[in-house]
């Protein structure tokens, strides 16, 4: 819930001047470099908060991000890059921490315009990527290649058997499309750190072993919102699209309808599919109208085949969630939607 009268005084604003209720109350924001929250006095679980205050800073380079934590500069750090990780797990003075997560890489492809709308073109981007090796390449193996379009511990989530690697048969199906020289794209990202450009790097060179050109752009949060979430379908330049998603609500709904109901395209929500299926849509409406856990499995299953199959995304990898502290830092967590818990956090 949103204060009132907060709202009442900073209008369209809000956004930069938070109002809550937590251990934390925000003192200073600079924004791309640092924010920085102070102890709220008033907060209503005793001996809570125990630090004085957090810095945040953004660091998009990952070397500069592991060598803050080394020199302790840093008491956090998250993404670990995942290169870096068994280095930092031999630092007696860090802690390193891998875990489950909720988090899904993929890349969307707008079918609403050419060559996209085409499913043939779709499965062939699909085959055209060996996810093992990414795995591999960008992750350092923290991650599993994706096997659904919901995250495995998702509630109602739908395992498929994963798109084998087969550059083959993508040229087959993209000459079927009558595209059999390929054809030149876009491929946009939403995140500019390390890990993604050498997901964005990696996948330029997969594609381009079929005859498919795709030109890079790496976005800042400010690129992403005017230009992918802030335009409707007609106004839109998204193509390929890398981003990636977690449901924190733990189940299905929050993990589909954002990202394929008809009504969620940008700028309502994150649907930079453009996708659209009226079957999908009806599934993913009856299923938040009924308890029976049967019926839900039902609804949420079809909905999730039918997504398979006309397969708008090209699904890439769950991540695993790495992160590392130094071992005088307690009480900090990660969630595994990516969200921070930090109300215990305690510096000794």
């Amino acid at each position: 819930m949103i204060s009132p009268q907060a709202l009442e005084k900073y209008g369209k604003d809000i956004g930069f001047h938070p109002v809550g209720t937590g251990p934390y109350q925000l003192e200073t924001w600079n924004q791309t470099d640092f924010v920085k929250v102070k102890k709220f006095a008033g907060y209503w679980q005793q001996g809570l908060p125990k630090l004085d205050s957090i810095t945040w800073r953004p660091v998009t380079d990952n070397n500069t991000r592991a060598a803050m934590l080394q020199t302790g500069e840093a008491q956090f750090a998250f993404p670990i890059p995942y290169e870096q990780a068994a280095l930092l797990a031999k630092n007696k003075n860090l802690e390193l921490v891998a875990s489950p997560s909720i988090m899904q890489r993929y890349i969307s492809m707008n079918v609403t315009q050419k060559p996209f709308d085409n499913p043939k073109v779709r499965e062939a981007l699909n085959y055209a990527i060996n996810r093992q090796a990414l795995v591999k390449v960008a992750f350092a193996g923290y991650a599993t290649p994706a096997t659904g379009v919901v995250p495995p511990s998702i509630a109602y989530a739908q395992s498929y058997q994963p798109w084998p690697y087969d550059p083959a048969k993508a040229r087959e199906l993209l000459k079927e499309a009558g595209y059999p020289d390929g054809f030149s794209t876009t491929l946009w990202s939403s995140h500019n750190h390390s890990t993604a450009q050498k997901v964005l790097q990696f996948t330029q060179q997969q594609l381009a072993q079929i005859g498919i050109k795709a030109r890079i752009t790496s976005m800042d949060a400010g690129q992403r919102a005017a230009e992918v979430e802030g335009k409707g379908q007609k106004e839109s330049g998204v193509r390929m699209f890398y981003t990636g998603w977690s449901a924190s609500t733990g189940e299905a709904d929050w993990a589909l309808s954002p990202l394929f109901a008809s009504q969620n395209w940008p700028p309502t929500q994150f649907n930079t599919a453009f996708y659209s299926n009226k079957q999908v849509d009806s599934d993913l409406a009856a299923a938040l109208k009924t308890n029976d856990p049967q019926k839900k499995t039902r609804l949420y299953k079809e909905a999730q085949d039918i997504i398979w199959k006309e397969s708008p995304w090209i699904p890439l990898v769950v991540e695993k969630l790495v992160s590392a502290h130094s071992k005088n830092l307690t009480g900090f967590w990660i969630m595994p939607d990516t969200g921070f818990s930090f109300d215990d956090a305690d510096l000794k």
